[in-house]
């Protein structure tokens, strides 16, 4: 999903919880793996490549090799792992950073990029029906944003 789509959840996310930060920093957090196989193949400095990459987010192609972009931290390991480590030092936190990740996860397998769940193991590839940068996805994004805006007004605050 794009990152029109995960603002949409952050927020919505934010408004339930209280905690903005943390459901916009475990959301951003989560994408961080997208940068390893950039940096890997010496791709940064690169910007045909890196559009490639951006409007195309399932993969990247370098050296003939396809190298998933999406692999350790869209892991239902490195959830837990993660959840884990943070209960432990901020229980209140958890719950929100939990619910952040555990989301964007899910929306990033509504796309019909690869992302496989149980990385490194790749026997599961979760790739749903919606394509990357689509109408779907710009009208599921619009449903999140008028989800945000009727709790803004129901509830009263930001």
């Amino acid at each position: 999903m794009t990152w029109a789509t995960h603002l949409a959840a952050w927020l919505i996310i934010g408004h339930l919880t209280g905690d903005y930060v943390t459901a916009v920093s475990c959301s951003i957090l989560v994408d961080a793996d997208h940068l390893l196989p950039i940096i890997k193949h010496g791709l940064l400095f690169k910007p045909q490549k890196i559009w490639h990459v951006m409007t195309d987010p399932g993969d990247i192609i370098a050296d003939g090799k396809i190298e998933d972009n999406r692999n350790y931290f869209h892991s239902v390991f490195t959830l837990i792992l993660l959840s884990g480590i943070v209960m432990l030092i901020n229980f209140p936190v958890w719950l929100v950073f939990a619910i952040a990740y555990a989301a964007h996860l899910s929306f990033d397998m509504l796309d019909k990029s690869n992302v496989y769940p149980f990385y490194p193991i790749k026997s599961v590839n979760a790739k749903w029906r919606i394509w990357y940068c689509s109408k779907q996805e710009f009208i599921f994004a619009g449903v999140l944003y008028l989800i945000r805006i009727a709790l803004i007004l129901t509830s009263g605050r930001f």
